[in-house]
């Protein structure tokens, strides 16, 4: 592209020199836009020269514009990506425009989507698993577990959660299944808990007055058991529900019982045979998980397929969850983008500042060098009818 307007130049040089002196009414015409054609060419490609380099190596002030600026255009390019990309109303208009919970679905669903994500998640899941072999890492988790334990009060953390416990009445729902179990449990063990009665009874004992007041008392139990698990407002429930608040506040607040836990965190701690127990018994587990994840057959990696599956099919066919998730994904990416957009943008700016000038130079006037030269072609073109309209004018 540089030898056309290299050739227009040459061409308006031939045109000047050819038309020069001459007496014809068109030769004045000719040379005038020959004239006027080298200046702008000349004007032009000092322009575009001087963004790049010094024309013709003499250092003349605000040339090399470039080389020397480089910093500061890629602070200027930064900000511009920065405040007009990265905005978060730019980013929250395009994300808006579709629908992500849906296509995440169906990129799920595809074979490509699922087999990529259910492989991503078991070589997650390898990975921490074999990093747990590591005696560094063990040690790490040791310490870290015991510095958690020893700032731990084991007594008030059990009365907090029985708090939590009594809120909102789940104390009364774990009490209710208890009684529940109790009941069916009572039920079908009756003729063994006859059984014993009757071995450990006196041998003086009448066995049908055993079996009566057995059968009387089972009986009262299963009623009471009953009466208990149907009503809410039973007197035995309020009286639970007191305790359960009592135990909790002494747990808290009686020295007893937080020194009885600080006793058996110290002891939790100091146990070496349990800590190695527990250890080994955490390790099998590990290993088991290993071998399971490494057969491509394996029942877990099984489930791990189909409980994606569920996810994507019940996501696709679900308006409301997908709205949800859209609003939770556009939310946070925004959020993400506001708090970092001037970090993310500073790759830009650093990443030129660490370029070399010339380098830099060279790769801008390769990227936009077929444009410049045709600002030296118009310049020429421009510059010769310019030409004109002064020759016209001088010979009004």
């Amino acid at each position: 592209m540089k030898r056309i307007p290299l050739l227009l130049l040459a061409l308006m040089a031939a045109l000047f020199f050819l038309t020069l002196q001459r007496p014809e009414g068109w030769a004045g015409w000719v040379h005038a836009f020959a004239e006027a054609g080298m200046v702008g060419a000349f004007a032009d490609w000092f322009a575009v020269v001087a963004l790049f380099r010094h024309p013709m190596g003499i250092p003349i002030p605000h040339t090399a514009i470039i080389p020397h600026r480089k910093n500061e255009i890629g602070e200027n390019l930064a900000r511009f990506v920065a405040d007009h990309f990265l905005h978060p109303e730019v980013v929250r208009v395009k994300l808006q425009s579709t629908n992500l919970a849906r296509k995440s679905a169906e990129w799920l669903k595809s074979p490509a989507g699922h087999e990529r994500v259910l492989d991503l998640g078991v070589r997650a899941s390898q990975w921490v698993l074999g990093a747990l072999h590591e005696e560094r890492v063990r040690q790490f988790i040791r310490k870290l577990g015991q510095r958690q334990l020893a700032d731990v009060n084991l007594a008030p953390m059990l009365g907090k959660t029985l708090d939590w416990l009594v809120q909102d009445g789940r104390h009364q729902e774990i009490l209710t299944q208890s009684l529940r179990f109790a009941l069916v449990l009572l039920h079908d063990n009756r003729e063994q808990i006859r059984g014993n009665v009757q071995r450990e009874s006196p041998w003086w004992m009448p066995g049908f007055v055993d079996d009566r007041i057995l059968v009387q008392m089972l009986d009262r139990i299963e009623t009471l058991l009953l009466e208990m698990s149907l009503n809410p407002d039973h007197v035995m429930r309020g009286n639970f529900n007191q305790w359960m608040l009592r135990w909790a506040a002494e747990l808290q607040h009686d020295p007893d019982y937080l020194r009885l836990g600080q006793q058996l965190k110290q002891g939790l701690l100091e146990n070496g045979d349990l800590q190695d127990y527990l250890y080994r018994l955490w390790m099998d587990l590990v290993t088991g998980l290993e071998s399971d994840l490494e057969n491509p057959e394996s029942p877990l990696r099984r489930q791990l397929g189909d409980l994606l599956s569920g996810l994507a099919e019940e996501l696709e066919n679900d308006p409301e969850m997908q709205a949800w998730m859209n609003e939770w994904l556009i939310d946070s990416a925004v959020s993400i983008v506001d708090e970092n957009r001037h970090s993310i943008a500073s790759l830009i700016s650093d990443t030129v500042r660490g370029w070399d000038a010339v380098e830099t130079s060279q790769r801008i006037e390769q990227a936009i060098g077929r444009d410049l030269q045709f600002i030296r072609i118009n310049g020429t073109l421009v510059g010769g009818l310019v030409g004109l309209v002064i020759h016209a004018i001088k010979l009004m």
